[in-house]
């Protein structure tokens, strides 16, 4: 398939972006001038190399993290929150697939698309071929772009398009995953942006909204000293001045809006923004002022932190029960 110049740009101009976001997550010491605030951009990350906390191995899978890197040779890597339209960026290495829109029980076991990793030939309902795809196999790191919008797929390799098709058989939403046949399979990054949802911007986020569901909210740390507040009271160590941050606004300082995600029962639908460990003192930094590392941890726990220690080592985790599809 011929892919015009302008598309050519824009793959280009997309994947400094993400070279530059990598590059600005940096050791806790980072300067006050930098701004850098991951998923903000629209685009939520799922793995960077530094954790596998939002992946489920699957079907006997032996993925692991080597220097960074996500490996398997067998099995399933599988992105617990379901997706409806994305657009998706990966780097990796190997022969696969890439799962995606696929369900099981709570869906009623529906198998959604799979993208061959080699060609970007994408399969659909019982394995059946939907769109041949043009791509070259190799072993080098190649990017893969694809596309999920207006009802139809498209997958880019190397910033050309190399299959575009549609399956009314699949789901409109589904889980994310890896499958290695074999063969070893790499991953450096993966990244994703829900699409088509201008409708929910500015959307407003009560606390009590987000509440409903998360009522573990009580007995963790960050959750306590960041839900909405008076900010005239607002005090703690290693603040910035009032100026120099964003408004306090609850959940939805660090998380958006997220109406997709609380208005989801099936608990399948991610918020609008998350971050990776690798992102976190970058999170922190837009309100706090980086210090010294301290020999023991503020939460309590006497042990030190670890070597490649972040703000939430010490100060408190923050998450929730995986929703596993």
């Amino acid at each position: 398939m011929k892919e015009s110049r302008a598309l050519r740009i824009i793959d280009r101009v997309l994947w400094a972006g993400i070279l530059l976001a990598a590059l600005l997550v940096t050791p806790l010491t980072a300067g006050a001038a930098d701004t850098f605030q991951p998923g903000k951009d629209g685009w939520l990350t799922l793995f960077d190399g530094s954790e596998m906390a939002r992946w489920t191995p699957s079907k006997g899978a032996d993925w692991t993290i080597r220097d960074s890197v996500a490996v398997g040779t067998k099995g399933e890597l599988v992105n617990y929150w379901y997706w409806v339209d994305f657009e998706l960026i990966a780097e990796l290495r190997g022969d696969g697939v890439l799962r995606c829109r696929f369900s099981d029980e709570l869906l009623g076991n529906q198998h959604g698309y799979a993208i061959a990793l080699a060609r970007g030939t994408i399969r659909g309902a019982k394995g059946r071929v939907v769109a041949q795809g043009t791509g070259t196999a190799t072993h080098a790191w190649r990017r893969l772009r694809i596309v999920a919008s207006d009802g139809a797929l498209t997958v880019y390799l190397d910033g050309k398009q190399v299959a575009k098709g549609a399956d009314t058989e699949s789901p409109e939403r589904g889980a994310i995953a890896l499958a290695a046949a074999g063969k070893p399979l790499e991953l450096k990054l993966l990244r994703i942006r829900p699409l088509n949802r201008e409708q929910f911007d500015n959307v407003p986020a009560p606390d009590k909204a987000c509440f409903v569901c998360h009522l573990n909210f009580q007995k963790d740390k960050i959750a306590r000293k960041h839900k909405a507040r008076d900010e005239k009271k607002a005090r703690g160590k290693h603040l910035r001045p009032s100026g120099e941050r964003p408004t306090c606004d609850g959940c939805r300082t660090c998380h958006g809006a997220s109406l997709d995600h609380r208005s989801d029962e099936d608990n399948v639908t991610a918020p609008d923004v998350l971050y990776t460990r690798g992102e976190t003192d970058r999170a922190c930094l837009t309100c706090h002022t980086p210090h010294k590392r301290e020999k023991k941890r503020d939460n309590g726990n006497r042990t030190p932190p670890p070597e490649n220690a972040v703000c939430t080592d010490c100060h408190g985790t923050h998450h929730t029960p995986a929703a596993k599809p």
